[in-house]
């Protein structure tokens, strides 16, 4: 599958995204199901925001991968010199991806603004103890 072919560049952001993506949209149709009683449905488009942030934000600082980047086995990483990440680049990462420019951005650079404003990339790890 995705582990014998190293996806590098633009694909490999395109894969994330994708996967990403479609797993943001199925967790939250799950909880939207499961809260359907309680939300009322001119809030969904802002608890679906939230939500959003919340799933980068926290998969990113927790594991440094989100559900698509633990596919293909890819991680963020700062672009400082340690290499280490803070709470604040994340913060500021995750904040970027709502700028509508953010995905157009990769038509004139690998990275994306929200990892240019952010001092973050995403990079390849070849296993999982690499961190």
């Amino acid at each position: 599958m995705l582990n014998n072919y190293i996806m590098k560049g633009k694909t490999l952001r395109l894969t994330n995204f994708l996967l990403d993506s479609s797993i943001f949209f199925i967790l939250l149709v799950i909880f939207m199901l499961l809260f359907k009683n309680v939300l009322a449905i001119k809030n969904i488009k802002w608890i679906s925001i939230v939500l959003y942030f919340l799933y980068y934000l926290l998969s990113e600082y927790f594991f440094h991968q989100t559900i698509g980047k633990m596919i293909t086995k890819s991680r963020v990483v700062s672009s400082t010199k340690d290499h280490k990440l803070s709470f604040i680049h994340l913060v500021v990462r995750t904040l970027m991806r709502f700028i509508p420019i953010d995905i157009i951005s990769y038509l004139f650079t690998f990275r994306g603004l929200h990892d240019l404003i952010s001092s973050t990339s995403v990079v390849y790890v070849e296993s999982e103890d690499k961190k």
